[in-house]
């Protein structure tokens, strides 16, 4: 074992682990209960930053722009590697696209702290001093920092893994897996920023306040009836933050696709990526493009937000390959169309929901699996078969089985997470705020008389 090889062994551990402990520490180490009387400071505290949603909205936007830089060095730097032939190491490692992409996770590295010293400030100001308070009550900005964090620290190990494997270098790498999974979160986080700014902005009603609306209905013989949410969809109508949150899951898909998929779309598929099952391309763009689309229906209102969000994937891949194109003279094709997929995505959940059935229910995952596969493989399987023939190994009819199996059966098992992380991102702040207003007047003591 080479020492050069526990160098990057070193680094990347390192990078990992530390990133590991920081997010159990902020997220998930046990805090001491508060101090009767230093609870009601803190609570005032809080809700003094939760109702300002332009600071997240902000920071979502610039996190958003860092993103983007992302996006686009990825695929140039893909493109160079094709043209060039060489794969930077050592102290050619920092080449244009390589600065395009660190560049990216610097910006949101400094915009995820200047957003966290923000916050702290007013909470030191309130006594308020153990940090992890002010991530828990704010998690996006904490997640923005630890992953923007994570994508600088990496440097290290992944110049080191260039300068061992060279040309032979998949993308499939440790450390390239681990900077794509990170690259792919932070748009999401930006979401869940822009997210929790919108529902900053709106006050909570409290349990006291609930109850005195009912009881007031229930007195005038007025019955309240519940609203019904279709399935995906919110109250609210769509806005300027649910077309830029279509955005970050486009974006979040393509840095994903960089790493996962890139490799099958360019000229010449050979070395290790010949090696590989050939169903399993269509198969990770299939389930990647499921897993975002569902997600997006949960974030974003509207009864076609998933086809919305496969326009928005196709409309940003074209344009940040095409710019690679322009600066080096070559790009990946085109991947594989799913916008058929989202349509039927879309018409499912909403057949779902005039039948009553519920986004969680195990009929709309079976229903919304079976749909996206069935839209997906249509266009994917003639498309490799007479598009990509040339460049990929021969399908044969049990590759194309395969693949419309593993979609669909992947599909349904993943979309629980999905449907959980969507409820996560769309709730940021609304339940915050009001916990924090039924905290603060547990603790109000009333008054005599």
């Amino acid at each position: 074992m080479s020492s050069l090889f526990l160098q990057g062994l070193v680094f990347s551990g390192l990078a990992t682990g530390i990133l590991a402990f920081l997010a159990w520490w902020l997220y998930f180490s046990p805090l001491k209960q508060l101090e009767k009387s230093g609870a009601s400071a803190e609570a005032q505290s809080r809700d003094s930053i939760a109702s300002s949603p332009r600071l997240f909205q902000t920071l979502a936007l610039l996190v958003g722009i860092s993103a983007l830089l992302i996006c686009v060095g990825g695929y140039w730097d893909l493109s160079e590697h094709v043209v060039t032939g060489i794969v930077p190491g050592g102290e050619d490692f920092l080449w244009p696209p390589h600065l395009m992409i660190y560049a990216g996770f610097l910006f949101a590295f400094l915009v995820a702290v200047g957003g966290l010293s923000a916050l702290a400030i007013p909470n030191l100001r309130a006594g308020v001093i153990d940090p992890r308070r002010w991530v828990r009550s704010n998690p996006y900005v904490g997640a923005t920092v630890l992953v923007a964090g994570y994508g600088i620290f990496s440097i290290p190990g992944d110049a080191i893994w260039h300068e061992l494997y060279g040309i032979d270098l998949t993308a499939w790498s440790p450390p390239h897996i681990l900077i794509a999974i990170s690259s792919a979160t932070l748009p999401v986080f930006a979401a869940g920023l822009l997210i929790g700014g919108r529902n900053r902005g709106v006050p909570s009603r409290s349990k006291t306040e609930t109850r005195g609306r009912r009881r007031l209905l229930l007195i005038s013989g007025i019955a309240e009836k519940p609203a019904r949410h279709p399935l995906g969809e919110r109250l609210s109508r769509p806005d300027w933050r649910s077309f830029v949150n279509l955005l970050y899951l486009a974006m979040a898909l393509c840095v994903f696709l960089i790493i996962g998929a890139s490799e099958w779309e360019m000229d010449e598929v050979r070395g290790y990526v010949a090696q590989r099952p050939v169903w399993l391309y269509p198969t990770i763009i299939g389930v990647s493009a499921f897993f975002l689309s569902v997600l997006a229906r949960r974030i974003a209102p509207g009864p076609w937000t998933a086809t919305a969000f496969a326009l928005f994937y196709f409309g940003l891949r074209i344009a940040a390959t095409s710019f690679a194109d322009v600066v080096s003279g070559t790009m990946p094709r085109l991947t594989l169309v799913f916008i058929l997929g989202a349509v039927l995505l879309d018409l499912t959940c909403q057949w779902m929901d005039r039948f009553g059935f519920k986004p969680g229910d195990w009929q709309v995952r079976l229903a919304a699996s079976g749909a996206f596969m069935v839209g997906y493989t249509v266009v994917a399987q003639p498309t490799i078969e007479f598009l990509f023939l040339s460049y990929l190994p021969h399908f044969t009819v049990p590759d194309h089985f395969l693949t419309a199996l593993f979609v669909f059966l992947l599909s349904a098992a993943l979309y629980p997470v999905p449907m959980a992380l969507g409820s996560w991102l769309r709730n940021s702040g609304r339940e915050e705020t009001a916990t924090q207003q039924d905290f603060a007047e547990a603790l109000t003591v009333p008054a005599k008389g």
